[in-house]
């Protein structure tokens, strides 16, 4: 049980020269087994040798559970190194230096239990252990995280004392600081790999400018990264939360209420949630896989305001370090910054499409849509029809209640239009106190009785400014494509001859342009 909870706290000494950004044992205490090391290690125990007139010493580096001679000033297989192995959990344990004064043919019940060893030596080692006449074994520690030990192996029982145990543990301190040297340059490493990854990741998410797009790179640069099942990214949309980028996980819905789940506590307290070890029995919902055990959710912050939330999930647990943490949090405030940017890029384009006053397309953008429209019956034949709409005297209303009441009867009129005609059909404003809309796939009969419903609703129902009721009528002028007009530019010429027809023979009428005398 010890050497299992040594385990978890050992270096890896033998990992790759080139390391990972997210190879995580103990990344911050890991060091990397290179020559220059491995030269100033075997420089400094021969000096230890013979500071204390040893007949050898050995550096034991704890790996996987085990205690492994990683430099030595004799031959690494010698019998005086492996005879003191034995000792080495113990001396681990206690973190303190150990004089084992003599062996005689065996470790010795007293020593056993000094060190509390709680099990016996192997054949090998006591046959070792006679010959090896004493030992000085010294705990390596770098802070709390235990590296190894240093042993000394004399062939007299009397080689050494408290004076031999004080140089050591000099020797000892010395070597955490040649393996400390190398840490550093692994930290480095590891934030110049990590400062790449996030330019790399800025790079790609600055080119989107669709919000989907972005999700979808960000779930795709983290997927594989560091070590996970799922990850997913959840955009905030009137009061729920939608799945726009998933990869590892297939939610039930699409779109879910987050109260009483961890992303209920994400948007509350606009603060990421890291659980290293969730409850077999806490549902993780939308992810719904079976053993959940990590848990990162990082919220997307824009204006102060949660537009979305990024997870991360792993199967197990304490799946991800507070480096990862810090990394995958950068990597969502760079996403957070293009999502932003893509918003604001939509809305500009938005502007450019609409009118500010009533939201509706603009005459550039409606001369594009109705082009768009003639293109497409060259691919499908369709029915078209295009109202033009008037406010009949609309300048009274400017003179008589000022600008202000004749731009609040505009914006009511397209709010009109918007709930009297059909989601398909296009609405603009066409210039001044003059409207637009194209029928999809609607002949000369059903657009006569939907502006006839226009027009009837606009008749009855006064608007009123301040105190003041205003009742207003309207003129619609209405051509069809392709019976009255074959081309964009005669269908608009002719809807406007209806158009006009209509004011001219007394407002507050439709005029198809087919009826025109």
């Amino acid at each position: 049980k010890e050497l299992e909870t040594l385990k978890n706290s050992a270096l890896n000494l033998e990992a790759s020269t080139e390391i990972s950004l997210f190879d995580e044992d103990r990344f911050s205490h890991l060091v990397k087994t290179v020559f220059e090391i491995q030269k100033e290690l075997d420089g400094m125990l021969n000096l230890s040798k013979k500071s204390v007139n040893a007949d050898s010493v050995t550096l034991f580096i704890l790996e996987d559970g085990d205690f492994i001679p990683k430099s030595s000033t004799e031959d690494i297989h010698s019998d005086s190194i492996y005879a003191v192995k034995g000792y080495l959990p113990g001396v681990i344990r206690e973190k303190k230096p150990f004089i084992i004064p003599t062996f005689k043919g065996s470790l010795g019940i007293e020593s056993i239990r000094l060190l509390n060893l709680g099990q016996r030596a192997s054949k090998n080692t006591r046959l070792a252990a006679k010959r090896a006449g004493s030992s000085l074994c010294v705990p390596v520690f770098d802070g709390n995280i235990p590296i190894g030990v240093l042993a000394m192996a004399g062939k007299s029982e009397t080689a050494f004392g408290e004076r031999e145990k004080d140089i050591a543990v000099s020797f000892a301190d010395q070597i955490v600081q040649i393996l400390s040297k190398k840490r550093i340059q692994i930290e480095i490493e590891r934030v110049v790999k990590g400062l790449r990854a996030l330019h790399e990741a800025n790079l790609s998410l600055g080119t989107s400018l669709k919000v989907e797009e972005i999700a979808e790179k960000l779930v795709a640069h983290v997927f594989g990264m560091v070590p996970s099942s799922a990850v997913g990214f959840f955009a905030a949309d009137k009061g729920k939360l939608r799945v726009i980028a998933k990869k590892g996980f297939e939610p039930e819905k699409e779109s879910f209420y987050p109260k009483n789940t961890l992303f209920d506590f994400i948007i509350k307290n606009k603060h990421p949630l890291h659980l290293s070890d969730v409850d077999k029995q806490q549902a993780v919902s939308p992810f719904r896989i079976n053993d959940t055990r990590t848990f990162l959710g990082i919220p997307i912050i824009s204006e102060n305001e949660v537009i979305g939330i990024f997870a991360v999930t792993s199967k197990e647990p304490n799946a991800l370090s507070s480096f990862h943490g810090q990394f995958l949090e950068m990597l969502a405030d760079q996403a957070a910054m293009a999502i932003t940017n893509a918003k604001l890029h939509k809305e500009v384009g938005r502007l450019a499409m609409t009118d500010g006053l009533t939201g509706l397309f603009n005459h550039k953008h409606f001369q594009e849509m109705l082009l768009m429209e003639f293109q497409r019956t060259e691919r499908m034949p369709q029915t078209l029809s295009l109202m033009l709409i008037d406010i009949d005297h609309f300048k009274k209303i400017n003179d008589s209640y000022g600008h202000p009441a004749g731009d609040m009867v505009l914006a009511s009129l397209a709010a009109i239009l918007r709930k009297t005609l059909r989601g398909i059909d296009i609405l603009a404003r066409y210039g001044g106190e003059e409207f637009a809309a194209v029928l999809i796939n609607t002949g000369a009969g059903g657009a006569k009785k939907m502006a006839e419903r226009l027009r009837e609703y606009v008749m009855n129902n006064p608007f009123f400014i301040e105190e003041n009721k205003l009742l207003i009528t309207l003129s619609i002028g209405i051509a069809i494509y392709p019976h009255d007009a074959g081309a964009k530019d005669e269908l608009i010429e002719k809807a406007d001859q209806a158009l006009y027809y209509a004011k001219n023979n007394g407002r507050n009428q439709v005029c198809l342009w087919k009826d025109m005398n």
